[in-house]
């Protein structure tokens, strides 16, 4: 479902869409904001074998809820039409019609009756086949996007009761425009506009995001837990509302200094630090379950060295890297205290 792209090697963003689209590619829909993942996906060979389009940084989320609207409005439109034309239909495709509508939400069901259903026999449906499949709506971009440009449309996406996915590539810099800081490069590293270190820290856009308790939110690491990513993923498509997904993704603008074939390797250990936590909460259940249980900060020192955003600043001035590096640990540390007691206050709760 998304075959090949032109991505730098190593780059840690198209894994997450990779698997997206193998799990739910037969029935979803793309809107991906302009960056890193709309040059590699929007090429001229484009490698999206599913619905997929562009909108631009600051009006993405918007444009996704739109889509999502408009497919949910549709098929309304189907469910009115196989009501009241089923008994005006033969038996075979009326049998088809109840079927579909008992089974409305079923991805599986009603790509079957998509498939079954004879178009030349029942021309009023024929323009609006497209939605009779059970189709999620997924937005994609990066943290250029989702933290800054575009923060207002995710907030509103957010706060709506639409059922609609969001999928954030953290790279943590604004990759495609040339590698300049953004409010998601956390304080200490080194980018364009923070040649001297970034001084403020990292806004934490799931904590944000938890703030709505109708919204599904998680954090997610590929490099240290494919197997988290595939409930994320399961969770957020399941869930009946708004759902955010925050990833974090490996990019050249890291400077990863064993190369970006490591990248995978790189991403484990910023989990394990506890430098990106994992962590999942679903208003189904309302539990908030902290995925990165065995974390070690006496790595975090070593991991920050792994990195050139983070290396170099030494080598500028050491008494400022000492100070901001020092200060990037132990924000880390309140932020996992506080995760880890979200999960000590909801199993209470359940208990």
């Amino acid at each position: 479902m998304f075959e090949f792209s032109g991505a730098c090697a190593g780059c840690g963003q198209t894994a997450y869409i990779k698997n997206l689209t193998q799990m739910f590619g037969n029935n979803m829909i793309i809107a991906n904001a302009t960056g890193c993942s709309s040059i590699y996906g929007g090429s001229i060979n484009t490698p999206y074998n599913i619905p997929w389009t562009n909108s631009l940084f600051e009006d993405n989320a918007e444009y996704g809820l739109g889509i999502a609207i408009a497919n949910k409005t549709l098929r309304e439109k189907v469910k009115k039409l196989m009501t009241s034309h089923i008994d005006k239909v033969d038996s075979k495709t009326a049998t088809l019609f109840n079927k579909w509508l008992n089974n409305y939400d079923d991805d599986k069901i009603t790509n079957d009756i998509y498939k079954k259903i004879n178009y030349n026999k029942i021309a009023f449906l024929k323009p609006f086949k497209d939605y009779i499949k059970n189709n999620s709506v997924w937005i994609i971009g990066g943290d250029g996007f989702a933290y800054d440009i575009g923060f207002s449309g995710i907030d509103h996406v957010l706060s709506s009761n639409e059922n609609i996915n969001i999928l954030i590539l953290d790279t943590e810099v604004y990759s495609n425009t040339g590698g300049q800081s953004s409010k998601s490069s956390n304080i200490g590293s080194i980018a364009s506009f923070t040649q001297n270190g970034k001084t403020t820290y990292k806004k934490d856009l799931a904590k944000i995001a938890l703030a709505y308790p109708h919204v599904y939110v998680a954090t997610t690491n590929i490099g240290y837990n494919k197997s988290q990513y595939l409930k994320v993923l399961t969770e957020a498509k399941n869930y009946n509302g708004p759902s955010i997904i925050i990833a974090y993704s490996p990019c050249i603008e890291h400077g990863i200094i064993d190369g970006m074939e490591n990248s995978l390797t790189n991403a484990h250990l910023a989990t394990l630090c506890g430098y990106f936590p994992i962590f999942r909460y679903n208003p189904n259940t309302k539990e908030f379950i902290l995925d990165s249980k065995d974390i070690d900060f006496t790595l975090y020192g070593k991991f920050l060295k792994t990195q050139n955003r983070y290396a170099r600043l030494a080598n500028i001035d050491k008494a400022t890297a000492k100070d901001l590096l020092n200060k990037n640990q132990k924000w880390a540390k309140e932020r996992y205290n506080y995760y880890l007691s979200l999960e000590r206050k909801e199993n209470d709760k359940n208990e």
